[in-house]
């Protein structure tokens, strides 16, 4: 989720203040960084827990969910290209990317016990 805030303070940043090639440079720093962490963690989250057996179908179709969005937006660019104002791609981004990890923030996590604690379960179960 931080790289969700962080790519949207990048965006936001390069909108307001990236006037020069340096600060141009700086922000696409912190959209990368928060950029590689997107499309690197949910692969290495997934690869733990999806059955080993269909590893490859599991991967491959999460990667379309990366794939697919890139060709639509690539397929957009000659729009925005001939928008008024230039920073609208970026503006969007910085909105879709606060609203993504506005919604993360409302994501409750499960507690599930391990197998260590199951085993200590079992134990004082035992014992009565």
């Amino acid at each position: 989720m931080l790289c969700i805030f962080s790519m949207a303070l990048g965006y936001g940043l390069l909108v307001l203040f990236g006037k020069t090639t340096l600060a141009f440079y700086l922000f696409m720093v912190l959209i990368g960084v928060g950029w590689g962490a997107v499309v690197s963690l949910p692969f290495a989250i997934m690869s733990e827990v999806v059955n080993q057996n269909k590893m490859g179908l599991f991967m491959g179709l999460f990667n379309l969910s990366v794939v697919i969005p890139q060709l639509i937006a690539s397929g957009l660019g000659g729009f925005i290209q001939e928008a008024p104002n230039k920073n609208m791609i970026f503006i969007i981004s910085t909105l879709t990317l606060a609203i993504s990890g506005a919604l993360w923030l409302l994501v409750k996590e499960q507690h599930v016990p391990d197998k260590s604690e199951m085993d200590n379960e079992r134990i004082l179960d035992a014992g009565h």
